[in-house]
């Protein structure tokens, strides 16, 4: 049995970002974004320059190329002859944090992860069906690996008869990259690993993904691309669902994606039966209080799994504690983990729950690979308590989502009204050359943050829309 994290994708694009919700029976369960000005880079591969150790730690700053620096961790092992480091981005920089690197790279395919410098198969932990096993050891027999380690992963067993040669390409591709670090040792990318929309493709559709829905027909382009080349079993699920229209329902308002996303910025979550979930977001650490006087195995069952279901739906990583504490708490303890446990199954990054510290609190372990959901879509706004604001990239997203509903409803030209902040992020024609008619931007100092008046040059000023970003 292959377990898919939905068995649906929605992606809506516009020039300054892109937002994709994954949907398991009409229910958004897990949300990824991706900005313009700032795109995912994990998978790509740099040639590096090591710039200072760190003191107390084995690690140091490297430059990668384009003016950035990363963090690498096992600066001890850096070759003595002094020749450059190939590297590969593990977590994407966030919240003035640098990028992470590692020495160990991984190039992963929607098939297989080729490891250069290992050796032998390993099977995913995914792959629970023996069936699907069996037939994966047949179409593998016998196949070398060439330079490396190869892992297969789950969405192999849809394909089998294709793992070889995906395994050939993987490894191909690596000579190339070690090529092209040999040659020149600048600072520099040397492998585009195709960002978010590639990682959607690679890590999150299953073949239990019936459909791959966009809003964009440039970023639709785009996946057709990397599916011919990375994903072509994906290829009949993808599909156009924009706004060409007045009758078509926006594509993120399908499911409930843009309330699911609200929600999932408050830091309470209150459920059917009365339990309460508090979650707060620390430099340090996630902490998830639980607060409920029922004692039932039921009731324990319901908040682990809601639990489980918050850490995806907001991308919650790193360390995550979570106190059950309450009446009749322990004598539920194996109940929770088995259900906090059931409801990460799905979940695509690499996860563990290490168990129950001594003072009753549940700690999860799961791979940061960039920011949460909050932090991608709020930034610190300053001041005593530490309160946070809109991006201004999500708030030139949603004004562009907007825009767009209005010129597919047939208006020949826009006036935006916005603060400056927001003008200088939407760009001065960005917005226009997408749309393909004329917009005006205006600055208005007396817009509050995070909203916009958008003015239809063709219709009265009674069907002006005054907009404000859904995720606020």
């Amino acid at each position: 049995m292959i377990e898919a994290m939905g068995d649906e994708l929605l992606i809506t694009a516009s020039p300054y970002g892109l937002q994709a919700a994954a949907v398991a029976a009409g229910r958004p369960v897990a949300f990824f974004i991706e900005w313009t000005a700032r795109p995912s880079r994990i998978g790509d591969v740099h040639v590096a320059r090591p710039l200072g150790r760190m003191r107390g730690i084995d690690a140091c700053i490297v430059d990668v190329g384009g003016g950035e620096e990363a963090f690498l961790q096992g600066a001890r092992t850096l070759d003595a002859d002094g020749a450059p480091p190939i590297v590969q981005v593990v977590c994407d920089a966030y919240e003035g944090k640098r990028a992470r690197v590692t020495r160990k790279p991984a190039l992963a395919g929607r098939y297989a992860v080729f490891r250069p410098g290992g050796r032998g198969l390993t099977f995913s932990r995914r792959l629970r069906d023996p069936q699907d096993k069996r037939a994966l050891g047949a179409a593998l027999d016998g196949i070398e690996i060439p330079g490396g380690a190869l892992s297969v992963r789950a969405a192999a067993a849809a394909n089998p008869e294709a793992v070889p040669a995906v395994a050939a390409a993987l490894a191909a591709r690596w000579k190339e990259i070690e090529a092209a670090g040999k040659c020149d040792r600048t600072p520099r990318r040397i492998w585009h690993a195709g960002g978010l929309l590639g990682r959607l493709l690679r890590d999150v559709a299953l073949p239990g993904t019936t459909r791959i829905a966009m809003d964009d027909r440039a970023t639709l382009q785009r996946a057709k691309a990397l599916a011919e080349s990375e994903a072509p079993d994906l290829a009949p699920a993808l599909s156009y669902a924009g706004a060409d229209r007045p009758e078509t329902v926006p594509l993120f308002e399908r499911h409930d994606c843009v309330g699911r996303l609200q929600a999932a910025l408050e830091p309470e979550v209150t459920l059917a039966g009365g339990a309460r979930l508090t979650i707060e977001e620390t430099r340090a650490l996630t902490a998830i209080d639980v607060d409920t006087s029922q004692t039932a195995s039921a009731a324990a069952a319901e908040t682990a799994e809601a639990a489980g279901r918050e850490i995806l739906l907001r991308n919650l990583s790193g360390l995550i504690a979570i106190d059950f504490a309450g009446r009749g708490g322990a004598r539920h303890r194996d109940t929770q983990i088995k259900a906090l446990k059931g409801a990460l199954r799905a979940d695509r990054t690499p996860h563990r729950v290490l168990g129950v510290t001594a003072g009753g609190v549940v700690e999860v372990n799961r791979q940061r690979l960039g920011p949460s959901l909050r932090q991608a879509l709020t930034e610190p706004a300053g001041g005593a308590f530490g309160g946070r604001r809109l991006r201004l990239e999500a708030m030139a997203h949603e004004a562009a989502r907007a825009a767009r509903r209005e010129a597919a409803s047939g208006a020949r030209e826009l006036t935006l009204r916005a603060a400056p902040a927001l003008l200088e992020a939407l760009g001065a024609d960005a917005l226009a050359r997408w749309l393909g008619i004329p917009v005006a931007l205006v600055s208005d100092p007396a817009q509050p943050h995070g909203r916009f008046v958008l003015e239809r040059g063709d219709a009265p000023a009674a069907a002006n829309h005054r907009g404000r970003c859904s995720t606020r």
